[in-house]
C-alpha cells in the first residue's frame, strides 16, 4: 500500500510540474486591445479593436519575463487606432492556454489609459507610450502593477497600434503560475469529491436492493 501511495504521489508531482511549466516550454499566449468610451463601452466600428498571439522573448530564467505581440499596421480593416479624442480609452487583456479569453486563463489586464494621454506621451517619445497592467491573482496586486509599453505607426493619417510589450518580474510570473497550479488542484479535489459522493450514493442504492 505504501509503494502504491508513493507512486501515486510521484505521478501527482509530475502532473503538477507539467501544469507549472517552469521553463515556459508549452506557453501559448494571446492578447486583445480595444477602444472604450468614458462609460467603458466598446465600439464595434473599424479600427477599434485588435488581437494577436503573444510570445515570450526573454531568455529562460531571466529576472524579467518579456511578452511581445505584433500587429500589422498596414491592415486596412483589422487595426486599432489611437485617437486624439478626450472620450476614448485604451484597454487590453493578456491570457494563455487558448484563443478564447476567460477569467480562468487571464494573465493580466491593462489599467485603462486615456488615448489623448497616449498621444501626449508619443509627442515626447515618438511612436511610443507606456501603461500598466494588473495581474489580479498576485498578492497585493494593486501595488505590483506590471509595465506595458506600446509602439505605434502612422498610416494614412491614422496612428495605429503596432506592438505591445509586457514586462513582468520573474517572481510575479512564478507566483501567477503557482496560483494556476492551486486552481488545477482545487479542480481535481472537487472532481474527486463528486466521485466519492456518487460512489457512496451507489453503495446505498445497492444496499437497499
Amino acid at each position: 500500500a505504501a509503494e502504491k501511495e508513493k507512486k501515486a504521489a510521484e505521478k501527482e508531482k509530475k502532473a503538477e510540474m507539467k501544469v507549472m511549466d517552469e521553463n515556459d516550454e508549452t506557453f501559448c499566449g494571446y492578447c486583445s486591445f480595444q477602444m472604450l468610451d468614458a462609460d467603458g463601452i466598446a465600439s464595434c466600428v473599424k479600427g477599434c479593436n485588435i488581437n494577436s498571439s503573444v510570445q515570450i522573448v526573454s531568455p529562460p530564467g531571466a529576472d524579467l519575463v518579456v511578452f511581445e505581440a505584433d500587429f500589422c499596421a498596414t491592415n486596412p480593416l483589422f487595426f486599432l487606432e489611437i485617437r486624439n479624442e478626450e472620450q476614448f480609452y485604451l484597454f487590453g487583456q493578456w491570457w494563455m492556454d487558448g484563443p478564447k479569453h476567460s477569467e480562468a486563463n487571464q494573465i493580466c489586464q491593462l489599467v485603462p489609459i486615456k488615448m489623448q494621454d497616449c498621444i501626449k506621451q508619443s509627442e515626447q517619445n515618438p511612436h511610443a507610450f507606456a501603461g500598466e497592467a494588473q495581474c489580479q491573482v498576485l498578492r497585493n496586486s494593486t501595488t505590483r502593477l506590471v509595465s506595458a509599453s506600446f509602439t505605434t505607426e502612422d498610416k494614412k493619417f491614422k496612428t495605429k497600434l503596432a506592438k505591445v510589450t509586457l514586462t513582468m518580474p520573474r517572481e510575479a510570473w512564478m507566483e501567477y503560475k503557482s496560483y494556476r497550479v492551486r486552481v488545477w488542484k482545487a479542480g481535481k479535489n472537487w472532481a474527486g469529491q463528486d466521485k466519492d459522493e456518487d460512489d457512496e450514493k451507489k453503495k446505498n442504492e445497492e444496499k437497499k436492493e
